[in-house]
Parts: structure tokens; sequence; C-alpha cells
């Protein structure tokens, strides 16, 4: 295990720190998750029909997750500072270059390929591994806590931006005023890797790099990271689940649509307050235990709300708080294990491929709830097999040995 830094840094940088990685994650996150606001118009910009974009940006998302591992295997080799500018630079490159595509392949390369790759450098684990080594065990865990929020403060305030950027000055101005939050990140993850400079005699990330392949081999064999990944994969499958099909579900139950909506924003918020929850609890407790909780909580939340609450709006407002609070809280413990187990400076590579794992689960969600949901005109079918897989992840991750 490698050995926790004896110096930190003081309390007034560490929350500098703080507020510049939760900017950071802030932007990408909150323009990624706000993609799908600019679909229909870019589409109609493009002169391409809608389900052709809907795929651009599906490819986008699937670059996300594939290419964090990657870029973590490039923090090994180079330095974390050296990834998140140049996932600054794709983001850049990806606005200010998909207003003058002209056709779906070229999209596929300036928004899918260019921008989605940005927000895969600028992603929760190679900031966490910039900044966990500066503060020390017991601050880490409560600023990951809070960092993991920041992904749902950059949307709710980016989206009605964005649609009033679009109603006013057209989806090209649109794109090209982006560029604008996107640029001001370029001196915050310059004055981030100063400080990672400065504070680190010998970093972490300076690995070498004939070592990093060696590293993720000994990683995979160890049975208690393929049981985060397992457990990380059934978050996944959990969450799409959420994301594609609860605004449908609780519709078919005659509630209102705008109930509906105004439920799925509450979850929105729920989520916030349950990852900073857990960055708290995840100081006071094992972090197997957090993990597994959560994983044991959705399992019996959904067979509660499935099999024995009434499907009212007050139900229905009470299961959405619950998913809510234990949604992105499992980003957390999990990262959290990977860097107490193997170095913060492995954290990139390691949580990449976690979260690779994690999109398989949502795109196996995603496809099978789509292919139940038709066949059988109700949600059961797709919920029990979450209730199954949630009990197995809370099994597994009771299973990982104490930090």
């Amino acid at each position: 295990m490698p050995s926790e830094r004896a110096e930190t840094v003081s309390r007034g940088t560490a929350i500098l720190l703080s507020a510049a990685a939760f900017l950071l994650y802030m932007v990408s996150g909150g323009m990624r998750c706000n993609m799908g606001l600019i679909v229909k118009a870019l589409a109609a910009h493009v002169s391409l029909s809608y389900e052709e974009v809907s795929f651009v940006a599906a490819a986008g998302q699937l670059m996300y997750g594939v290419t964090q591992p990657l870029f973590g295997l490039l923090a090994l080799k180079r330095s974390n500072g050296t990834v998140l500018s140049a996932g600054v630079l794709l983001m850049l490159s990806g606005l200010f270059l998909t207003p003058l595509a002209a056709s779906q392949a070229a999209l596929l390369v300036t928004l899918s390929l260019l921008f989605f790759s940005g927000t895969g450098a600028v992603c929760f684990g190679i900031i966490m591994g910039t900044i966990s080594p500066l503060l020390g065990r017991d601050r880490a865990a409560i600023v990951s806590g809070i960092l993991n929020a920041a992904s749902g403060v950059g949307t709710s305030l980016l989206s009605p931006l964005i649609q009033r950027l679009q109603a006013g000055v057209g989806i090209a101005a649109t794109l090209r005023l982006l560029c604008i939050p996107v640029a001001v990140l370029l001196p915050v993850v310059f004055w981030i890797a100063a400080a990672a400079g400065k504070y680190h005699a010998a970093p972490e990330s300076a690995a070498p790099a004939a070592g990093a392949g060696e590293r993720m081999g000994r990683a995979l064999w160890e049975g208690d990271y393929r049981r985060l990944m397992a457990g990380f994969a059934t978050c996944g499958f959990h969450m799409c689940i959420i994301h594609t099909h609860i605004y449908s579900q609780i519709v078919s139950y005659g509630i209102p649509e705008e109930t509906a909506a105004l439920a799925y924003t509450a979850f929105g918020i729920m989520t916030m307050a349950g990852s900073v929850l857990c960055g708290v609890l995840c100081r006071r407790f094992p972090l197997r235990s957090v993990l597994g909780s959560l994983y044991g909580i959705r399992a019996v939340a959904v067979a509660v709300f499935l099999f024995l609450l009434p499907k009212t709006a007050a139900a229905v407002f009470c299961f959405i708080a619950v998913l809510g609070m234990t949604g992105d809280a499992t980003v957390t413990p999990t990262s959290q294990i990977i860097a107490r187990r193997f170095g913060a400076a492995e954290l990139g590579l390691l949580f990449g491929i976690t979260f690779v794992c994690h999109q398989v689960g949502a795109f196996l969600s995603s496809w099978l709830g789509g292919i139940f949901i038709s066949r059988s005109g109700n949600y059961g079918a797709i919920w029990c097999i979450d209730i199954a897989l949630c009990a197995l992840a809370a099994a597994v991750s009771w299973r990982i040995r104490r930090e």
C-alpha cells in the first residue's frame, strides 16, 4: 500500500485547491451533461436528422468513458497538469469547430472526438488524483464528496443559460460563447499544476512509463479492485435506468408530466446533497461499509417502492429522494478506496477503468430496459434485475478488505 504523505498544504491553500477543482469539474461536467439540450438545434443547423445527431451525442458519451483510463495512463507518463491542460484545449477546440461541421462525420470529430474526449481528461479521477496528495487522507475524503457534487451544480447552472442563449443568438453563437467559461479553466489548471509541483518534491504522477502497465495488471488481478469494478458496473446499470426511464415511468402512473419533471429535478438536487454527505461519512466510517450500505439502500428502496408503496406523487418523491441521496454518492468511497490502496497518482487510470465498467452497465440497462418495456409495457423486470445486482454489489463491497 502506498505510504501517506506526512506533509500537506495549509488549510487556506486546501480551500483554494478545493475551490479550483470544484470549478474545473463544475464546468466540465456541466457542459457534458447539458449537451443533450443542443441536439435538436444542432440537427437543424447541420441539416441532419434528430437520430443522426443523437448518435453523435451517444458516441460522445462513450468516448467520455473510454478516454478516462487512457488519459489516466498519460498522466502517469507525463503529469496530471499536462492531461488537464490538454483536456481544456480539446474542449475548446470541439466547441469552436462544431458550428463549422457540415456532416455527421464532421460532428463525430468535433463534438464526439474533440469535445467529449476533453471532458474525459478533465474528469473526477484526474482532478482528485492531482489534489489528493496535497490534502491528506481526511481532507481528501470530504473534498471528494464536495467535488462529486460539482457536476450537478454545473448542470443546474448551465442548463438555463444554454437554453436562453440558443433562443437568443442561435446554436452556432451559443457554442462559441460557451468557449468563454472553458477558457477560464486554463489559468485554473496552470495554478493547480504549479501548486502540485511546489508541494511535490518528487511527484507521484512522475512514475516511470514502463511500470504503468505492470501496476494496472497488478490492480486488475487484485480481488478488491475487481469487486470495485463489479460494483461500479452495477452503479451504471442502476443510474441509467433513472436517467433513461424514470421520467416515463412516473408519467405511466397517471402523474402529470410537470410533476414528473419536478421529481427529476429533485433527484438532481438530492444527488448533490448525497455526494456531500457521503464525503463526511467516508471520513468517519470504513469506506467499504459506506459503499456496501449505499448499494444495499438502493436495493431496499427499489423493492419497497416496486412492491409495497402506492404509486402516488408523494411516494414517487420519497423514492426519488432516496435514489438521489445514493445516486452519485458511490463515487467517493470507490475513488478513495482506489487512492488509498494504490496511490493517488494512479487514481486517474484505475478509476477510469472502473468508469468504463460503469458505462458498460449503463449501456446494458438502457438497452435491456427498452426491450423489456416495449414488450411487456411495464418497468418491473428491469427494476427486479436492478434489485438483484444492487444486493450483489452490496455483498461484494462488504467483502473488500479494510483499508
